[in-house]
This record gives structure tokens, C-alpha cells and sequence, in this order.
């Protein structure tokens, strides 16, 4: 086995249901768990223990940059398949193939199969030997473009592949192992709040569910926890002006910068505690997979496409984006520091260029950077890299290169806030890649944003947010025909036809790409039927109108 010699161990172990089901898009089912009809020699395999030199060394590495990712992880190459390795049962009319996988002293382990093609008869699931933590059913569903898939992280030295095909044949299509992420910092282990995870950050980290987020609730949607196969890092949803909800995330080129880690890496979305200061957030929505659109040459900046749009239920928002170079007044960033649940930070000062660049950040162009002066709330810490950076109107000016700021010691408290009061001292220069550099600074479209996000050649520089529930979905009260709306752009009053009427007065809502409702009205029973909306901002609109028990969908431009 290239890379990595296995030894098979003879032993005999026994498996309990779980209860967790967690992680990436997932399509229902539970392994079977039943041990009696495998053979522990065939199924085990057992790794040598990783090179603890090599694993002090990138422990201390972050002290040396200030990049501000997480080395958590090595990947160690494997090669396994179902035609060669571990062993095929027959049970409850299926093929039942395992393979049961030990890197010792790994906090967790994720699994990246080089070759991942499912027929539609096969499914696979992968969980701990306990089975407190199961992912799957992964199906031909979950088949990409490029090949290959990466389940992210299982608690624990072990993981378990068991793969189910239904019928008289084993033919399941293509799977192959070709690496473990093995985890040497416990960001993924169960109930990790020691070192690195859930409740690391540092103190003066502020939940974005916390009052001083209240106005951030929205827009926190865009913000996901990045995993790849070793490195941990922030990113953001963003929209484009097609407003059409394809899922660009944009994050730093530190962070990803080759096809290799955009396919492989977990993009978790809604990681954060239900309220301030508790610590009860779960990574339970994710998409596995994306394609590298554009990424910075001495620009920190990275766009991907994820391998799907994320589902209805994760409720997530594309954030707007803002590429003039201007001065803005007061910033934030939502982050993930030290793998915690989400954070928010604020710097109330006006945006300041940098005149140089510390240590490994100097590899990046000076002026392409904003450098926060002094956070007055929260801070950054690794894990934070590629954060949004946005202005008060809530858009994208930049990404999280790194810096220095941490942070200060508590110095007093303030009762009528109930927070504790830090030091701002050394709580410093943080510095963030522009999105205005980004936009055009490269002609080649495969190092710039504006060719993707200003598909159709617009002009614009500065666009809103665009929120999931305007977008079409499946979703539908009854069997839908299509809604006409015209005229269509309009200056105003627009009419409404439906293919079906009921001869009762219609329900109008009209929402705003952010999901605020901003209309509302109950037209008398004509049909075709005016709806006269206040005079409302240039842009594009959401109509709902229900009719019943119908419900129908369409957009309008207001010039």
C-alpha cells in the first residue's frame, strides 16, 4: 500500500446502534452493524502510528506564521477497495461488503475516497465502532463531476465503511480509498472542548447569537466552517448579479488554491450556539465537494463552486458584496476561531491601507489589503482565515489573510452590557485580502471575480444579499402551472394571471432578495388581478400568491 504499510489485526469486536445521524447531504437508512457473519481478520486494517516529529512540528508551525488557518490534520495514503479488500457477506438479501480502518492516537478520522461512482442499487454508510456518530446513506446522489468524495470527520482512532447492494449482483459501481485525514488536534473528537472545537476560542469571542448580532441575523446564513483534508478555515456564501443562487463561496487562497483541496473539503453551514455563551453547536448541515472557480496569485483570495446548492432546510443566504475601493465606515466579521461555533467581531473605525505586510503575509501585493487598527469587540484566531469582511451595509469588501490581533486580558465589567471588558492592547493589525483587488486586478477570469460574479457583464460594483427562500424550489402546496407577471420589468403597478382561478380573493406577498417582506395585500376578486405596490427600490422582487390551498411563485423587476 503506497505510502503507508498495513498490518492486519486479528479481533474480535462488537457494535452497538447510535443514535447521531450528522454531516454532509445524506439519504436516509442505517448500517447494519451485524459483526457475526464478518471475520475481523479480513476487515481490519491497522495503520502505523503517524510520525509524532512530524506532528510536534506542524503543532508549533502556526506559532511561525500568521496566516490564521488550522493545520489539524495529515493525510495518510491508503488504497482500498471492495474488489480487493475487506470482505462481501450476503444479509437481508443484500451484498454487505466492510472494511473496518485504525490510525492510532488520531483525535477523528475523515475518509477520501479517490474514486467515488455508486450505482443506483449501492449505498455506504461510515461510523465509529460504537456507533455514536454514523454518515450516510451516501448514494449516487452524492457522485461528482470529478470523481471523488471526502466524508468528513468520525470521532475517534477508528471508522468503519460498510457499503450495501441491493439485488442479486455486486455490481455498485466504482469506490476506492485513497487517504484518511487523520486528526492530531481534537477539533472533531466527542465532546472536544480541551484544545481546539466547541468552546476554544478565546474569551473574548462573542457568539453571534449574542445581542451585539441581533442586526447580523440574516446575513450570519452566508458564513460556513471550512474542513479540507488538513487545513481549518472560514467562508462566505456570496451572491452574483444573476441573482440565481448558485453557490459560490469565497474564502482565502491560503486556505484553498488547487482543485485538489476545493474537491476534497466539508463546507458546514449554521455552526453556532442556539444562544450567547452556550455551547450546544453541531455540524449537522454540510455539502462535501466543490469545484475551484478563481483563486489569487499574490492575491488572498479563493472562489469555489460547491458540489450543490445547499438544501432548502439549511436556510442559507448569499451575501452581497461591495468592489469599489473606497473608505468604509465601521467593519465586522463573522468567523470561526479555533473551530469554535460561529463569532462576531467589530472594528468601529474607518477602514485603514496598510504600507507593508508582516511576515508570511509580505508573499500577498500591500495595496490589495484593508488592516484592522484595533477590534473594539471580539477578535480573530486561526480557523478565522477567510472570513467575510463586510461594511455596514452588510457586503463583502474582503477575506481574512491573517495578523496578529488576540485577545487582551479582562480588565473590568460592564453591568449594563452584562459583558466582561477586555484589554485592547495587542488585540491588532489584522489584515484582509480587498474584494475591489480581486475583482480585475488579473485579466485571466480564472484569477479575478468579476467574470463570475457579474455573469452577465452589468457594471455593477456593489450588489445586495440574496436570501434561499426566493429562490425556486420543489416546494409547492399543489401541482404548480406558471404564474404570468407582466409588464415585466416594470416601473410600478404589475398584473397577475394565474393558469387556474378559484374566483376568491387572492393572498399577495411581495419579498426583497433578503427575504423581508415588503407588500402585502388582498386584491378584490377580479382576474387577471393589479397589484400596486408602494414605491420600492430598483431591484428584483418575490411574488407569492396563494389561492387556496395553490400556491404560486414568480419574480418581477422593478426599474
Amino acid at each position: 500500500m503506497p505510502g503507508t504499510r498495513l498490518i492486519y489485526v486479528f479481533a474480535i469486536f462488537l457494535f452497538t446502534l447510535g443514535t447521531s445521524l450528522a454531516g454532509q447531504v445524506s439519504h436516509g437508512g442505517y448500517p447494519l452493524m451485524n459483526t457475526s457473519d464478518f471475520n475481523a481478520s479480513q476487515v481490519m486494517y491497522l495503520l502505523e502510528p503517524e510520525d509524532q516529529l512530524m506532528v510536534s512540528g506542524l503543532k508549533s508551525a502556526k506559532y511561525n506564521s500568521l496566516k490564521k488557518a488550522i493545520h489539524y490534520a495529515t493525510e495518510r495514503p491508503v488504497d482500498l477497495s471492495p474488489d480487493v479488500n475487506g470482505q462481501w457477506v450476503e444479509q437481508d438479501g443484500m451484498h454487505v461488503w466492510r472494511a473496518h480502518l485504525v490510525s492510532p492516537e488520531a483525535y477523528s478520522l475523515g475518509v477520501l475516497f479517490s474514486e467515488y461512482s455508486l450505482n443506483e442499487n449501492a449505498c455506504l454508510f461510515l461510523y465509529d465502532p460504537g456507533g455514536k456518530s454514523i454518515k450516510g446513506a451516501f448514494t449516487h446522489e452524492n457522485n461528482k463531476p470529478f470523481g471523488t468524495f471526502y466524508v468528513g470527520h468520525i470521532p475517534g482512532e477508528e471508522v468503519i465503511l460498510e457499503l450495501q447492494v441491493r439485488g442479486n449482483q455486486r455490481d455498485y459501481g466504482t469506490l476506492r480509498v485513497g487517504s484518511l485525514s487523520h486528526a492530531f488536534l481534537p477539533v472533531y473528537a466527542e465532546k472536544s472542548i480541551d484544545e481546539n472545537g466547541l468552546g476554544t476560542s478565546q474569551d473574548c469571542e462573542l457568539d453571534i447569537n449574542c445581542a451585539e448580532g441581533d442586526e447580523w441575523q440574516t446575513v450570519k446564513h452566508s458564513v460556513c466552517h471550512i474542513s479540507t483534508t488538513s487545513l481549518l478555515c472560514t467562508g462566505a456564501l456570496i451572491n452574483n448579479t444573476a441573482y440565481d443562487g448558485k453557490p459560490y463561496v469565497l474564502t482565502a487562497e491560503h486556505c484553498i488554491n488547487k482543485d485538489f483541496y476545493a474537491e476534497n473539503s466539508v463546507f458546514y453551514f449554521n455552526y453556532e450556539n442556539s444562544n450567547c455563551e452556550t455551547l450546544d453547536g453541531r455540524k449537522n448541515q454540510s455539502i462535501s465537494g466543490s469545484t475551484l472557480i478563481a483563486t489569487g496569485d499574490s492575491l488572498d483570495f479563493t472562489l469555489v463552486r460547491l458540489s450543490d446548492r445547499p438544501p432548502r432546510e439549511y436556510n442559507v443566504y448569499y451575501a452581497g458584496w461591495d468592489a469599489r475601493d473606497v473608505t468604509h465606515i465601521s467593519t465586522v466579521t463573522m468567523h470561526h476561531p479555533n473551530a469554535d461555533a460561529m463569532k462576531i467581531s467589530f472594528d468601529l473605525d474607518a477602514t485603514n491601507n496598510p504600507t507593508s505586510l508582516p511576515g508570511d503575509l509580505n508573499d500577498y501585493i500591500v495595496a490589495s489589503n484593508y488592516r484592522v487598527l484595533e477590534w473594539d469587540i471580539g477578535s480573530t484566531e486561526g480557523g478565522s482565515s477567510g472570513a467575510p469582511f463586510f461594511n455596514s451595509s452588510k457586503r463583502i469588501i474582503g477575506v481574512l489573510s491573517g495578523g496578529l490581533a488576540s485577545c487582551g486580558d479582562s480588565i473590568g465589567y460592564n453591568a449594563a452590557t452584562n459583558r466582561v471588558i477586555y484589554s485592547l492592547r495587542g488585540n491588532t493589525n489584522d489584515y484582509f485580502s480587498k474584494i475591489s483587488f480581486a475583482w480585475e486586478y488579473y485579466s485571466d477570469s480564472k484569477k479575478q471575480l468579476k467574470r463570475w460574479l457579474d455573469p452577465a457583464g452589468t457594471g455593477q460594483l456593489s450588489i445586495g444579499g440574496l436570501a434561499q427562500m426566493t429562490l425556486d424550489t420543489k416546494v409547492r402546496l399543489a401541482e404548480t402551472a406558471a404564474l404570468k407577471v407582466y409588464p415585466n420589468p416594470t416601473r410600478g403597478a404589475f398584473m397577475l394571471e394565474l393558469p387556474s382561478y378559484s374566483g376568491k380573493p387572492l393572498h399577495v406577498e411581495i419579498f426583497d432578495v433578503t427575504g423581508k417582506q415588503v407588500y402585502a395585500c388582498t386584491p378584490l376578486s377580479v382576474h387577471p388581478v393589479q397589484v400596486s405596490p408602494p414605491e420600492l427600490p430598483s431591484g428584483i422582487y418575490l411574488v407569492r400568491v396563494k389561492d387556496g390551498s395553490q400556491l404560486l411563485k414568480g419574480r418581477v423587476v422593478i426599474e
